[in-house]
């Protein structure tokens, strides 16, 4: 009878402690799922690898510099672009901006440019990767639009998934 009490006993505390580390292992939060790449992040720990060279004029336009606070250094922002792509049926163009802002504590502000033969978008990018101002202009006009990053957020999405994608193969050595 005592061996008996001692083997249930065990089992009991055994049983109790597998429940336990199952329990424990479910309440840790999953990591998030298609989570969004960090562009920021990924241009700057890659930025001695990134083809540069100066942004052809006017790189960054005046107007965009004083709406996202950037072309702050000495020097003209650096430029890396990406094939020329094709969205239905209207050529794309795609900048990768760097450029110095007097912000302290991110002094480098990461710029994408979008360009078609209707309109020509500039993003920022925040820190964390998100997309923080969009300047807007449409071909043909000479004022540049501050709008909503809900308004090109597909635009800008599909940039940045593209740049990511880039920016990976030549962290794994190609282009």
């Amino acid at each position: 009878m005592m061996k008996s009490t001692r083997l249930s006993g065990t089992l009991f505390l055994f049983f109790f402690s597998v429940a336990a580390v199952v329990l424990a292992g479910q309440s840790k939060p999953s990591p998030p799922v298609n989570q969004p790449p960090n562009l920021f992040k990924e241009v700057l720990d890659h930025k001695g690898q990134i083809p540069w060279k100066p942004a052809p004029a006017p790189g960054i336009p005046a107007d965009v510099c004083r709406l996202f606070m950037v072309c702050e250094d000495k020097g003209a922002p650096k430029m890396s672009t990406l094939p020329r792509a094709t969205e239905a049926g209207q050529p794309v163009g795609r900048g990768l901006l760097l450029s110095g802002t007097k912000d302290p504590k991110n002094p480098e502000a990461v710029i994408l440019e979008r360009q078609t033969v209707s309109e020509l978008y500039f993003f920022l990018l925040s820190p964390d990767g998100n997309l923080q101002k969009v300047a807007y202009l449409q071909q043909g006009s000479t004022m540049w639009l501050p709008i909503a990053a809900s308004l090109a957020r597909s635009a800008f999405e599909k940039d940045r998934n593209d740049w990511h994608d880039w920016i990976t193969k030549l962290g794994a050595g190609g282009k």
